[in-house]
């Protein structure tokens, strides 16, 4: 099965190298559309098919990246259905148990993980997150969900707070009867609600940053990058996404200015990055390390982990601010 997989991530990863180039025209598309020296156009077959490095006439250097681009998600298709099925079990929780993962869950965010590879691809490549993969991926995540009816991680509200029920009487046990009753109508709810958080939060912290720095650390992009994650991975999973980002950011921007040099990396990959981590350890985030869903039954605590991820991103910003300053004085010296 794991062989499958990989096999299909393999050709998947190649052709969302050629996606992304085409998503690119007439912006950096990575040497597949024509070569960055000499613009002799790039044959479709080379663009889509072909498993060996592009050489143009002019002679410069040739392109590989494409070739990278498949074996990076062939492994990652690989690591998260291993973790999916395998002995570790990375989603299983109590309170959502699917009827099967292999029919339903696994093909769902093995889909979220080609739109997001191919999202990041390209804001690696031009600081663009197309419309295209993300609003296009966040609708065939509602009509899946809704058409499926059990393909979310976690139940659109789930309260945990026993010590309660004798105050909030029933309520309860009606929300599990309308689930039951209406499952497609809650699939389609808890996608949106996902797709509304996401997209939602990630523009409110784009005015954060923009009030922070002057400009907006985030583009447009990476709220519709977010809003696809949460319709995919429903609003608890997307909040866990979002509280977490900044520090990713953090360690893989430190990473990478020492590997490379490179100061700035955009923030799609980022976010993309943190949501594979919540996918592939939500059964410890949920309920066997953090217990996050004590935090989910009780709209405070919802509330406190919106105003940490905030926090967060704040500081961030503003040590940001501050080395930019520090950098901006030296330079002038």
């Amino acid at each position: 099965m794991l062989i499958v997989i990989a096999i299909v991530g393999l050709v998947l990863g190649r052709l969302a190298a050629g996606w992304a180039s085409v998503l690119l025209e007439g912006m950096n598309s990575g040497g597949l559309l024509e070569c960055a020296s000499c613009r002799r156009p790039v044959s479709r077959r080379q663009r889509w098919l072909s498993w060996m490095p592009i050489w143009c006439e002019c002679g410069t250097n040739p392109v590989r990246w494409h070739l990278a681009s498949a074996v990076c998600l062939s492994a990652l298709f690989a690591g998260f259905a291993w973790l999916l099925l395998g002995p570790l079990h990375c989603q299983d929780v109590t309170e959502v148990r699917p009827e099967s993962l292999i029919r339903s869950r696994l093909p769902f965010h093995l889909l979220l993980l080609f739109l997001l590879w191919t999202a990041t691809l390209t804001d690696l490549l031009d600081y663009v997150i197309p419309d295209e993969v993300t609003w296009g991926g966040a609708g065939l995540a509602l009509l899946l969900a809704t058409w499926s009816g059990d393909l979310q991680m976690m139940h659109l509200w789930v309260n945990w707070d026993l010590a309660m029920e004798g105050i909030h009487g029933p309520w309860s046990e009606q929300w599990l009867a309308w689930m039951n009753t209406h499952p497609h109508l809650h699939g389609l709810a808890w996608s949106l609600a996902g797709l509304t958080t996401g997209g939602l939060l990630t523009w409110l912290l784009r005015w954060v940053s923009q009030r922070l720095l002057g400009r907006p650390a985030l583009g447009l992009g990476d709220a519709t990058l977010m809003a696809l994650a949460g319709a995919f991975l429903g609003w608890q999973a997307t909040l866990c996404v979002l509280a977490i980002a900044p520090l990713t950011g953090g360690v893989i921007g430190v990473a990478v200015r020492v590997i490379s040099g490179r100061g700035f990396v955009a923030y799609g990959p980022y976010l993309a990055a943190s949501a594979v981590l919540v996918m592939s350890a939500w059964r410890w985030l949920w309920a066997d390390f953090l217990s996050l869903r004590d935090i989910f039954s009780h709209w405070p605590s919802v509330l406190g982990l919106i105003g940490f991820a905030f926090g967060t991103l704040s500081l961030l910003l503003l040590a940001l601010r501050v080395f930019r300053s520090i950098t901006s004085r030296r330079d002038r010296r």
